[in-house]
């Protein structure tokens, strides 16, 4: 045993300075070990390491500071307008060619025969026309329901009864899937939407009666109504302020009645152009699942947590470097808890002063987008020339609109709002119906008439229309926005409804009480608009609902007087 341990006054051995000891009692473990003076090193080199990686990871998450306060503070950090958006608007464009052609192709499955003998060529029957008429002296456009042996003829407004079921099933797709955009979210239900419209546009391909063609139409239009109406409000809570109006422009028919016009000119029969139209647009139905769902619907429904995952799928399509936390998102204002599971209901669009005159005035511009330009859809043969070439002309005729509009909303000019473009595009509307109504009193004046027609008419149905829709999606609160797209989308479908009956009116009236009613209309639309109407350009969209009487919004009408 060592003295050492036996005397506790004996020195202590002192550490040895080479790497080899004399002393054969040190433990050889211990003379392994690195020297104080390399540990001491050692130490201080992990200490600096340490030090300069605590402060990248410092850095690093303090850039960015996410700071959100209202829902628009998001787009800060994964851009108003990226690879997401962009991809978006693509995908609800090529959405478009099956909603549009869906909903035109009544315009040539009802095309009427011409007849080269003088004997039968004034028959207005179509069923009468192709039965009397002989076969060598017959010549067809398209091949049209009529043509197709015993499907609909005798019964000659079939095409017609079919086209009024396609508007009643796309005034309740509408608000259906409002409804249900606000309850159960918006992604899903568009998706079935979308889903629904090739379906049934396939049924109607191969339909083998015209009861089961009459189901596919309304098919057609109920799918109609809640794929846009659901898409538009998910598309427009997917962007950013300054860009959201860019998004209400993918709905535009521009290229899809023109791609339909030519894929009806091709396939020269009504089966073979309903089966094209829907096989063509499949491919919507994959793309469509590559989108997220709303996380300013997730926030106001308190589901942060997935509204977080949403937002992060969003900076990932966008490139941009944020990860958003669930506590990020606590300060955005929601309503109690009670107002978020609460289930609105039309009743609500009309639950406060404001809201009731911000309904009015959309009731009346809803009531024009359709009651301006059915004559120009439906009655397609009645015009000069190519069927096929007046709905292309009438695509392209208005092709330009949204070139003018991303133009005007993307240079900051100040004069320029909402509420100018608005009001400009009905006034200019209503101005062209004057001109049609004071020209008709004048002979030789056909022309004239006809071209201030259709460009009040497309003024309305692309300019207006645009600017009418963004507003119904900007001025009423998150939790209720797509039920009140898809009541003014009823409203739409009544106004179309009514312009057959207004043109009935001149025949036991004042041969201009359809223009003449529907100018007033007009007219009602952009004063009102001008009076009550708030400027919503670049401005955050509503998300609270406010069941009471706002006092500073009779000010506020006043001081836009």
């Amino acid at each position: 045993m060592d003295s050492t341990t036996l005397n506790p006054s004996a020195p202590s051995p002192e550490p040895s300075t080479s790497s080899h000891s004399s002393d054969n009692s040190v433990d050889p473990q211990r003379a392994m070990l690195p020297s104080s003076s390399s540990l001491s090193h050692q130490h201080q080199h992990l200490q600096n390491k340490s030090e300069r990686f605590s402060n990248i990871s410092d850095k690093s998450k303090t850039l960015p500071v996410i700071a959100i306060y209202e829902f628009e503070d998001v787009f800060k950090y994964i851009k108003e307008y990226g690879r997401y958006q962009l991809f978006m608007l693509f995908v609800i464009q090529y959405a478009m060619l099956n909603a549009a052609g869906n909903y035109v192709f009544i315009s040539f499955a009802s095309l009427s025969t011409e007849c080269h003998d003088p004997r039968f060529s004034e028959i207005m029957n179509p069923c009468e026309k192709i039965k009397l008429c002989p076969r060598n002296l017959t010549v067809s456009q398209f091949q049209s329901l009529y043509e197709d042996n015993g499907f609909v003829c005798p019964m000659s407004q079939l095409p017609q009864h079919m086209q009024t079921l396609q508007a009643i099933g796309s005034g309740i797709g509408a608000i259906v899937g409002g409804h249900f955009a606000d309850i159960f979210g918006r992604k899903w239900v568009t998706y079935i939407g979308a889903i629904q419209m090739c379906s049934a546009g396939m049924i109607g391909a191969f339909s083998t009666s015209w009861e089961v063609l009459a189901a596919a139409m309304f098919g057609m239009g109920l799918s109609y109504g809640v794929l846009v109406d659901a898409s538009m409000t998910l598309a427009s809570e997917s962007v950013g302020p300054k860009y959201r109006i860019v998004q209400t422009l993918a709905f535009q028919w521009s290229l899809a009645l023109q791609v339909s016009s030519f894929i009806a000119y091709m396939t020269g029969t009504w089966r073979n152009y309903l089966f094209c139209i829907n096989v063509l647009c499949a491919p919507v139905l994959g793309l469509m699942l590559f989108w997220r769902e709303s996380p300013r619907w997730l926030i106001q429904r308190k589901k942060y947590a997935k509204a977080a995952e949403e937002l992060n799928a969003l900076a990932k399509w966008n490139g941009a470097n944020i990860r958003f936390q669930e506590s990020d998102l606590l300060q955005v204002q929601v309503g109690t808890t009670h107002d978020s599971e609460k289930i609105y209901s039309l009743w609500h669009l009309v639950s406060s002063k404001k809201l009731i005159a911000y309904t009015f005035v959309m009731c009346l511009s809803a009531l024009t987008v359709e009651m301006c330009v059915a004559v120009f859809i439906f009655d397609v043969q009645v015009l000069a020339g190519s069927p096929f070439v007046n709905i292309a002309l009438y695509g392209l005729l208005r092709l330009w609109v949204p070139f003018f509009i991303f133009f005007m909303e993307t240079k900051n000019c100040s004069w320029f709002g909402h509420r100018t473009l608005f009001v400009a595009s009905q006034s200019t509307t209503a101005l062209c119906y004057l001109g049609v109504l004071a020209l008709s009193a004048f002979n030789g004046t056909g022309v004239l008439r006809t071209i201030l027609a259709l460009i009040g008419g497309i003024i309305n149905s692309s300019i207006f229309f645009t600017i009418y829709k963004q507003y119904s999606i900007e001025i009423y609160p998150t939790l209720m926005r797509a039920m009140a797209v898809g009541a003014f989308g009823v409203v739409e479908r009544i106004g179309g409804g009514l312009a057959p009956q207004l043109v009935n009116m001149n025949k036991w009236a004042w041969p201009g009480s359809a223009i003449a009613i529907t100018t007033f209309i007009l007219i009602l639309s952009a004063i009102s608009g001008a009076i009550i109407l708030p400027e919503t350009k670049n401005a955050a969209m509503a998300d609270m609902v406010e069941t009471k009487d706002e006092k500073n919004f009779d000010k506020e009408v006043e001081s836009q007087l």
